[in-house]
């Protein structure tokens, strides 16, 4: 038997040696059989000593197969004292523990410890405490000894990478790569530089080289998986994960690959995760929960214990067992924690596959398991144990779940980062916000009590259940830690992200708008992140103004400091400079400092009062404009909010007034126009000029797609189908897409234009949908569009299975999507399946019609229905519930409905007048040609939905 498996092995290798290198790239399946077959190799070669013990344990190492090795290390007596102790020492640096490693190299006599490898290891390990200036000396001394030694020049060039001395690490990979073509070692790191040096292409070309020659390295692995995540298409995730499992057989505690796998980068959604008895469960955990912040750990297992017992199929008792020995940051026995969190979630891991919360707990413990061995750990942990909070109040207020930890730590951990930012702390706490800082086991829809979070993905497919971060106010406790101890801040960045929005005023949002535009056009930003959008840019430098130093970043984004602010982006620099001057004297007593930003707080309060109360709206506006009386934001909302109390001649008066200010602000247009649409609805032509005229001044690129927005829906909801349209396809062709946001707004106007061609019969339009549905399959509103224009042109199969996809995941969140369900219900009508049209009926309308469930408009669709299917006394029970609206599309559709009514009742004469009346509203819906038709030609409304109608833009069809 072990015979044909070493065969086996020998041909695997030959067959798939260098020349079939470039399709184990691309074939993670591939490559897995040939990692078996390269460790059974080695294996054999151990066990018959064909090479030397020492180059066999050695690849065991490189090829996963640890436990093997640890055996040997107990057993083989063929390994001399320095073998040994590399061996060993390489064994806890993969296992994250430094210290040991470091142990096992100093044991060896002071002649061994002088061994060329044995002063490599020593270099390594300086890399880890962050001494990366003696890392490369004692690199480049050991070079001078053994030129081109390909590990030596490895550890230099990680050296040299992580002080960012970009050339010279690029210099050396190509001379290795000049003496070493056929050692996949200079590709890697050829490809790691331009990574971090911002250039992914380039990366990528290097790294599919590198693999070609050595398919099975962890980090090449991982990094490929990035890159195809870098092309930010949904349909290839299943790659990036494959790539990302190749990774972890090669290396099972591999840092970047699980805490990408638990930070979002997944092929999963939450219906891969939902557990059935998830709110019973964390309800019995409660307990565990206030046991652990008393500070009483073993309470907390007994009660995690009884739940565990309970529901032994679950893994949430172990996750939060897990979480809780890595979350107590003042315990004395933190190490022994850590390590017996490690093998609860890998044991987590083991039982459900790639659950994202236990990729990102493991990354959290082996991260942390690291941190004590940096140079600086013991300074800056005797900083956190004795914090200097002088605002507790507001503190705790804004940060509140900094009191769930146990002890000090965590605390200093969230003050000692946030720097002058605490000076917002009393605008946020007046508008009642505050900032989460989840544990390992609470995702961010719990923390933010938003179910959002479980069924929505991020710009670049990023799925929001494992985010643990998000500007609306959280960061997670291992991000905490991590910038505690000078990594990138991301408690600052999402902290920006809130201040940002709630705070800074609209002149200095505009400004920082128009520094990233200016940045991305200069190619001045600091990061790939901070190229997304002016909010990434903003918390991206915000941070890296107070901070000269970052220590092992997660990756390229996470490196930025104070010197790469002034150095790359001078107008940046100067504007925080400013800002965080005013900060600086606002808490030094002057209040007059921010009193503009006062008067946004009070325009948001005031915004949010709006609602239900406009005495207390019109109070708090007044507020804000004793702050800063020529806020124009605050005096538009003043004219605003007058319309709407039909005050006409004082909003009038407000507009004046904010002319005399500058009469060059866009806003001030739209506000006009919101007046002028209440006083004089029916002045369409000039409503539309001031819509128009506010786009034309408009010069910041994100207001702008906003106006053009507005232009569109006002438009469309008049009726103007055409005009829409042509507002549509002149943002497409002319709107900028600088930013993600800006890419998105586009993205809407095409989908839009695409869905109204659809139903009017142009099935050209369905493929674009399908490639925007595809590259966005949480966007649900795309999502609606593309099944609206599948079930319009009769594609009935691929409706269901669009709707399919996403009805899987809302139900397992247990988001309710009624309209989703009714265009089921559409569908299964379509193709006359008598089953699931029983089902969806039951589902819409149970043992009552529940008008609450859909929209009016879609209520009113749902009555035409259940009509279509003879159920006229649901379908008239409903009717006469519906909530009535005024709006164009709803009097549309309700004639449209009245029709059918009235023909169920023999009144066809005046059912026809009805749908004349609809037409006349609206001559865009094909439904009603189609109703038409099946009047005259005595077939039911159904077999005519099935029926091709196309209808010219330009001339629409009369009856």
């Amino acid at each position: 038997m072990r015979i044909s498996l070493i065969v086996f092995a020998l041909f695997f290798i030959i067959q798939h040696g260098r020349g079939q290198g470039l399709e184990l790239v691309n074939d993670p399946k591939g490559a897995k059989v040939y990692l078996s077959a390269a460790r059974a190799k080695a294996s054999e070669a151990y066990r018959t000593k064909s090479q030397p013990v020492y180059q066999s344990l050695n690849q065991l190492i490189d090829l996963g197969d640890w436990e093997l090795v640890e055996k040997a290390l107990v057993s083989n007596k063929d390994l001399n004292p320095v073998e040994r102790a590399l061996l060993s020492a390489k064994l806890h640096w993969l296992r994250n523990d430094f210290q040991a490693a470091e142990y096992e190299l100093k044991k060896l006599s002071n002649k061994d410890q002088t061994d060329y490898r044995v002063q490599r290891s020593f270099a390594q390990l300086k890399i880890e405490a962050w001494e990366l200036e003696t890392a490369e000396q004692m690199a480049k001394q050991l070079l001078a000894k053994k030129p081109n030694d390909v590990e030596t020049e490895l550890v230099l060039g990680r050296a040299l990478m992580l002080q960012k001395k970009y050339k010279e690490t690029l210099d050396l990979a190509n001379t290795m790569i000049k003496h070493n073509p056929q050692e996949a070692a200079g590709y890697f790191l050829k490809a790691d530089v331009n990574f971090w040096d911002q250039n992914p292409k380039e990366a990528e070309i290097a790294l599919i080289e590198g693999l070609k020659l050595n398919p099975l390295n962890a980090d090449a692995r991982f990094y490929y998986g990035y890159a195809i995540w870098r092309r930010i298409d949904a349909t290839q995730l299943n790659d990036m994960v494959a790539q990302w499992e190749l990774a972890l057989l090669i290396n099972p505690l591999h840092f970047q690959s699980h805490w990408h796998l638990g930070n979002g980068h997944t092929n999963l959604t939450y219906a891969d995760y939902v557990d059935a008895n998830e709110k019973e469960i964390r309800t019995n955990l409660e307990t565990a929960d206030s046991l652990f912040t008393a500070n009483n750990i073993q309470g907390s297992f007994k009660v995690i214990q009884q739940v565990s017992n309970k529901f032994p199929n679950s893994v949430l008792p172990a996750m939060h067992e897990a979480s809780l020995l890595y979350g107590d940051f003042d315990a004395q026995d933190r190490k022994s924690r850590l390590d017996k969190s490690e093998k609860l979630f890998l044991d987590i891991l083991k039982k459900k596959n790639h659950y994202g919360p236990a990729h990102n707990g493991l990354a959290a413990v082996i991260k942390s398991k690291r941190i004590p061995y940096l140079k600086t750990y013991s300074k800056i942990m005797q900083e956190l144990r004795n914090p200097k909070i002088s605002n507790m109040d507001d503190f705790l207020e804004i940060f509140p779940d900094v009191a769930y930890y146990p002890g000090n730590v965590a605390k200093g951990m969230a003050w000692n980062q946030l720097y002058t930012s605490t000076v917002y702390f009393p605008f946020l706490v007046k508008q009642h916000r505050l900032f989460v800082i989840p544990p390992l086991h609470v995702d961010l829809a719990l923390a933010m009590k938003s179910p959002y979070f479980r069924f929505n993905s991020t710009f670049d497919n990023r799925q929001w259940m494992d985010i643990r971060g998000v500007g609306s106010g959280a960061a997670a406790i291992e991000y905490v830690e991590r910038g505690a101890f000078e990594e990138r801040n991301v408690l600052l960045h999402e902290y920006v992200h809130l201040f940002h929005g709630q705070v800074l005023t609209d002149e200095q949002n505009r400004k920082i708008k128009a520094l990233y535009y200016n940045a991305m056009k200069n190619g001045l930003t600091l990061d790939y992140y901070s190229q997304n959008n002016e909010s990434e840019y903003f918390a991206q430098t915000y941070p890296a103004y107070f901070e000269k130093v970052k220590v092992h970043p997660l990756d390229f984004k996470s490196m930025n400091t104070l010197s790469d602010l002034k150095g790359r982006d001078p107008e940046m620099y100067a504007f925080l400079d400013d800002l965080i001057g005013k900060e600086k004297a606002y808490l030094a007593g002057d209040k007059k400092a921010m009193a503009s930003n006062w008067s946004q707080v009070y325009l948001n309060l005031a915004s949010y009062a709006a609602r239900n109360d406009h005495q207390e709206a019109f109070r708090l506006l007044d507020t804000a404009l004793q702050y800063d009386k020529k806020y124009l934001p605050a005096i538009l909302a003043y004219a605003d909010l007058l319309a709407d109390q039909k005050q006409f001649d004082l909003a009038k008066a407000r507009i004046e007034e904010a002319k005399q200010i500058n009469d060059k602000y866009a806003p001030i247009y739209l506000s006009e126009g919101k007046l002028m649409s209440i006083q004089f609805p029916l002045k369409r032509n000039e409503l539309a000029q001031l819509y128009q005229k506010a786009y034309d001044l408009e010069t910041d690129y994100m207001e702008k797609a906003r106006v053009s927005s507005l232009l569109r829906n006002f438009y469309f909801q008049g009726g103007q189908l055409k005009e829409a349209l042509a507002v549509a396809d002149e943002y497409v062709k002319n709107g900028s897409e600088i930013s993600t946001y800006l890419r998105d707004r586009k993205d809407d106007a095409r989908a839009f234009a695409a869905w109204q061609r659809a139903l009017l019969g142009d099935e050209t339009q369905i493929k674009q949908l399908a490639y925007l549905a595809g590259q966005k399959p949480q966007n649900y509103s795309i999502r609606t569009q593309y099944v609206e224009a599948l079930l319009a042109n009769q594609q009935t199969d691929e409706a269901i299975k669009n709707l399919k996809e996403v009805y899987r995941t809302l139900q397992a969140t247990q988001v309710g999507r009624a309209d989703f369900e009714l265009l089921l219900f559409v569908a299964y009508i379509q193709k006359e399946d008598k089953a699931n049209i029983q089902e969806y009926l039951n589902k819409l309308t149970g043992n009552h019609v529940d008008p609450i469930r859909l929209s009016p408009l879609n209520n009113l669709r749902l009555v035409r229905l259940l009509l279509q299917i003879g159920e006229q006394q649901k379908a008239k029970d409903l009717y006469q519930s519906i909530k009535k609206e005024s709006g164009l599309f709803y009097r549309a559709s309700d004639n449209l409905t009245q029709a059918m009514l009235l023909k169920v009742d023999g009144k066809q004469d005046e059912g026809l007048k009805s749908l004349k009346a609809a037409l006349d509203i609206y001559p865009y819906q094909i439904e009603a040609y189609q109703i038409y038709n099946s009047w005259f030609n005595n077939q039911p409304a159904s077999k005519n939905n099935n029926k091709k109608i196309k209808i010219d833009i330009n001339n629409p069809q009369k009856i």
